[in-house]
C-alpha cells in the first residue's frame, strides 16, 4: 500500500513539476505574434494583443489574455469588431489522469461587439468564413505529404479509444456591451451593459443562470434582468428550464412601462408550463396595469401549442377613455395548430366593465387572415356604459302657432343649414378582411332605443360586406333586415332589404328623438339601393321603395277636423269663434309607398282613414333641400263627434284640400282655400244655401227681388271662380 501511495505521489509532484517548467520556460507572450498571423491567414482581419497573456497552473491550469482587440476593415464606424479588457481560462489538472476535460469557469471582462452595415450594404461580418483559404490549406497539406501516411493507407487499430468527458465550469460576461448599427434602414441597437452568469454546464444536472441588461432600441431604453435553471441534454429539443423569472423596463416617447414580469415553473416540450404575468406602464395618455395566468403545453413535435385557463385581467386609466376607469378581463383556452398555421379560441368570457360577451372564434393565418366568431351577450347598453342621458324634456312651448288670416301656418328659417358633405368614407381597410361571424344579444340598449333577442350574421370577404341576418324584438314588434356593401367598387355600392313588422311608434320615437308626433302600431317594409356614401350621396344616390303600413294611431301637430270648422267659420263670417282644439288628427289606418331616386322621395298613394274623414296625400319631398311639397285631400264622409262631430257633419260629402310646406325642420300646414271653393260643387250649394238666408235676414221682402238675386249671383260667382 505504501508503494502505491509513493507512486502516485511521483506521478503528481511529477506534473506538478512538468508544469512549473512549462511555466518557467514557455512565455505565453510569444504566441501572440503566431497567433495574430493564423487569425489573419483565416480571416483577413488584424488581431491586437495589447495586454499581457499569463499562466495560471494551481489548482487549475490556465491563460489569461488582456487588452485583446479584432479589427473592423477601413470604413467602418468603429475601429475593433471585437474588443475585450481581459478573458480567463483555465482546466482542472487532476481530471486530466482520468479523461475528463474539466474547463474552469470562462470569463470575459469589458466585452464589446460592433456590427455595421454600411449604406451599401456592405457588414463588418462579410469575408468572414475563409473562403480564400482551402487553397493555402491544400498547398500546406501538399508540402507535408510525404512524410505522412498515404489517405487510402488503413491505419493501424493501437486499441480501443476511451471516451472523455467535458465539463464547462461556467461562463461569466461581466460589463459586456454591443450595438449593432444599420445605415439602411437607419436603425440602431445598443446594449450598454451585459452580464451574465451561467454555472457549471453538464449533461443531465440542472444549470443556474443568470443574466441583466441596459441599452436601447433606437430611442427606445430597456433594461431587464432574469433568472432561471437549466437542464441540457444531448438532444437540444429535450432540455428544460425550471423556475424561470424575468422581469423589464422599457421607456421612449410614446410608451412607459414600469415593470414587466413573468414567471414559469416549468419550460419543456410535452409539459404543461404555469405562467404568470403582469405589466404597468402607460402609452400616451393611457394608464394600464395588466397581470394573467394561463398553463401552456407544447408537444413533442411543436405542432400543437395548448393555452388552457387564460386569466387575464387589466386596468385602464386616461382621459381619452369613456369613463375615468374601465377593467377589462379576458378568459378561455387557446389551441394553435402550427401545421394548419390555425388558432383556435374556445369557452371566451371577455368583459369591459359591466359588458359581458362570451363565445368562440378562431383565425386562420394566410395571405388574409380568415376570422370567425359566434359570440353572444346578456346584456349591452350602450348608453350606461357611455354614460349618456336621457334626452332633455320637449320644450314646453312646443305647440304650433295658430294660422294666420290668410291661412299660413310657415314659419322663418332659423338659419342655414350646413352643405352636405360629398367625401366619400375611406373603406380601403375592408379589402384586406376576411371576417364572418354571428353575434346574439340578448337586450341591447342604444340613445334610449331598446331592442331584445337581437341576432346578427354577416360577412366581410375582401371588401365585400354580406348581412345575411339581422333579427330583433322592439316595442311589441319585430325587425328583419338583410343588406350588401360593395366597397370594391368606387363609390361603394349597397343595397338593403328591411321590415319592421307592428311596432308601437309613439314610445319608440318618444325614446329615440322625445318625440310623440305619430302614434299607432305601425310596419315598414324598405328595399332600397344606392351608389355612394358620403352625406351627399346617400341622399342622391339612394333608389328604391318605402312602404309604411300604421293603424290605430294618431298625427300629432295638425288637427283636420279644426282645419274644416275653419273653413266653415270663414264662410260664414265667424272666423274668430271657433274654438281651437289640440291639434292631432286621429286615424285607424295610414298607408303610404315612398319611392326614392334621383334625391327625391315621392309618394302618390299616402291615405288615412279618420272617423268622418277619408284622407289621401300626394307630393314629394326634397332629400337634399330638405323642403316639403304635399298636397292633402280631405273628404268628410260622417259624423265623429270626437273629431268635430255635429260641426263638420255639415260638409259631409266635401274634399277639403291641405297644403304641407316648408321644411323637415319647420313644416307648415296651410289650408287652401281658393281650392276649396273652386273645386267643391256641394259646398258651393251650402254656401249659396247659407248665403240666401243671409239675404232673407238682412233684406226680409226685397231678398226675392230680381235685381237682388242677380248681385248676390254675380258676388257667389265672383267667389266660386
Amino acid at each position: 500500500m505504501k508503494k502505491l501511495l509513493y507512486i502516485l505521489f511521483g506521478l503528481v509532484l511529477l506534473v506538478v513539476i512538468a508544469i512549473g517548467v512549462l511555466v518557467a520556460v514557455i512565455n505565453p507572450n510569444d504566441f501572440k505574434p503566431l497567433i495574430a498571423d493564423e487569425v489573419k491567414k483565416a480571416t483577413g482581419r488584424e488581431l491586437v494583443i495589447d495586454g499581457d497573456m499569463s499562466w495560471r497552473f494551481w489548482p487549475s491550469l490556465g491563460l489569461s489574455v488582456e487588452k485583446l482587440a479584432f479589427k473592423n476593415p477601413q470604413g467602418f464606424a468603429e475601429p475593433d469588431m471585437l474588443k475585450l479588457d481581459r478573458a480567463e481560462m483555465s482546466v482542472a489538472v487532476m481530471p486530466l489522469m482520468s479523461d475528463t476535460l474539466d474547463i474552469g469557469v470562462v470569463t470575459l471582462y469589458g466585452a464589446h461587439v460592433f456590427i455595421q452595415t454600411l449604406p451599401n450594404g456592405k457588414s463588418n461580418l462579410d469575408g468572414l468564413t475563409g473562403e480564400a483559404q482551402p487553397a493555402q490549406k491544400d498547398t500546406d497539406t501538399a508540402a507535408h505529404e510525404p512524410a505522412s501516411s498515404s489517405a487510402s493507407e488503413p491505419v493501424e487499430d493501437t486499441g480501443t479509444a476511451t471516451a472523455w468527458t467535458i465539463a464547462i465550469g461556467g461562463v461569466d460576461l461581466v460589463d459586456a456591451s454591443a450595438i449593432v448599427r444599420d445605415d439602411q434602414t437607419h436603425a440602431v441597437s445598443e446594449i450598454s451593459k451585459l452580464n451574465l452568469n451561467v454555472g457549471k454546464l453538464e449533461m443531465g444536472l440542472w444549470v443556474p443562470v443568470e443574466f441583466n441588461v441596459e441599452g436601447k432600441q433606437n430611442a427606445m431604453a430597456f433594461t431587464a434582468k432574469g433568472s432561471t435553471e437549466a437542464m441540457l441534454e444531448k438532444v437540444v429539443m429535450d432540455s428544460q428550464l425550471r423556475k424561470l423569472s424575468l422581469s423589464a423596463t422599457l421607456d421612449d416617447a410614446s410608451m412607459k412601462l414600469e415593470s414587466v414580469s413573468l414567471t414559469a415553473d416549468q419550460v419543456a416540450l410535452a409539459m404543461p408550463a404555469a405562467i404568470e404575468f403582469s405589466a404597468k406602464g402607460q402609452a400616451s395618455d393611457l394608464a394600464f396595469d395588466t397581470s394573467g395566468k394561463v398553463t401552456v403545453t407544447v408537444d413533442k413535435a411543436i405542432e400543437i401549442i395548448r393555452a388552457s385557463g387564460i386569466d387575464i385581467a387589466t386596468t385602464l386609466a386616461g382621459s381619452t377613455l369613456p369613463r375615468p376607469e374601465m377593467k377589462i378581463g379576458l378568459k378561455g383556452d387557446a389551441v394553435f395548430d402550427n401545421k394548419a398555421q390555425k388558432l383556435t379560441l374556445s369557452q371566451l368570457v371577455a368583459n369591459l366593465d359591466e359588458l359581458v360577451v362570451d363565445g368562440s372564434a378562431s383565425v386562420a393565418l394566410a395571405d388574409i387572415p380568415a376570422v370567425r366568431f359566434e359570440l353572444h351577450s346578456p346584456i349591452i347598453n350602450v348608453d350606461a356604459f357611455l354614460g349618456n342621458k336621457q334626452a332633455a324634456a320637449k320644450p314646453t312651448d312646443s305647440t304650433p302657432s295658430k294660422p294666420s288670416e290668410s291661412g299660413s301656418g310657415e314659419q322663418a328659417p332659423t338659419g342655414q343649414k350646413a352643405p352636405l358633405s360629398d367625401v366619400e368614407p375611406d373603406l380601403s381597410a375592408l379589402k384586406g378582411l376576411d371576417v364572418a361571424g354571428k353575434i346574439a344579444i340578448d337586450q341591447f340598449v342604444a340613445n334610449n332605443v331598446k331592442v331584445s333577442d337581437v341576432i346578427t350574421t354577416f360577412a366581410v370577404n375582401r371588401g365585400k360586406v354580406t348581412l345575411s341576418q339581422f333579427d330583433a324584438k322592439l316595442y311589441g314588434g319585430t325587425i328583419a333586415a338583410q343588406g350588401s356593401l360593395d366597397a370594391t367598387a368606387s363609390p361603394a355600392r349597397y343595397n338593403v332589404t328591411k321590415g319592421i313588422k307592428n311596432i308601437n311608434v309613439q314610445p319608440l320615437l318618444m325614446d329615440a328623438a322625445n318625440e310623440d308626433m305619430l302614434s299607432g302600431r305601425g310596419s315598414i317594409d324598405v328595399n332600397v339601393n344606392g351608389v355612394g356614401l358620403s352625406d351627399k350621396r346617400l341622399r342622391t344616390g339612394i333608389a328604391g321603395t318605402v312602404a309604411i303600413d300604421f293603424a290605430d294611431g294618431s298625427v300629432d301637430g295638425i288637427n283636420i277636423p279644426e282645419m274644416i270648422r275653419e273653413a266653415k267659420a270663414a264662410l260664414k263670417g265667424k272666423r274668430a269663434d271657433y274654438v281651437e282644439e289640440t291639434r292631432k288628427t286621429d286615424f285607424s289606418g295610414l298607408t303610404a309607398t315612398f319611392n326614392l331616386g334621383k334625391g327625391i322621395a315621392s309618394t302618390r298613394n299616402m291615405k288615412m282613414e279618420a272617423p268622418a274623414l277619408r284622407i289621401r296625400s300626394e307630393g314629394q319631398t326634397n332629400l337634399v333641400k330638405e323642403n316639403l311639397d304635399f298636397d292633402v285631400f280631405v273628404s268628410v264622409v260622417g259624423t265623429s263627434k270626437g273629431q268635430g262631430g255635429k260641426d263638420i257633419d255639415e260638409l259631409k260629402d266635401v274634399t277639403i284640400p291641405v297644403e304641407i310646406g316648408g321644411t323637415w325642420q319647420a313644416p307648415s300646414y296651410n289650408l287652401d282655400v281658393k281650392a276649396l271653393l273652386t273645386n267643391n260643387k256641394v259646398l258651393e250649394d251650402k254656401v249659396r244655401k247659407e248665403a240666401q238666408r243671409g239675404l232673407e235676414k238682412l233684406l226680409g221682402d226685397k231678398a226675392g227681388d230680381d235685381k237682388v238675386k242677380q248681385a248676390a249671383d254675380k258676388l257667389l260667382k265672383g267667389l266660386f271662380n
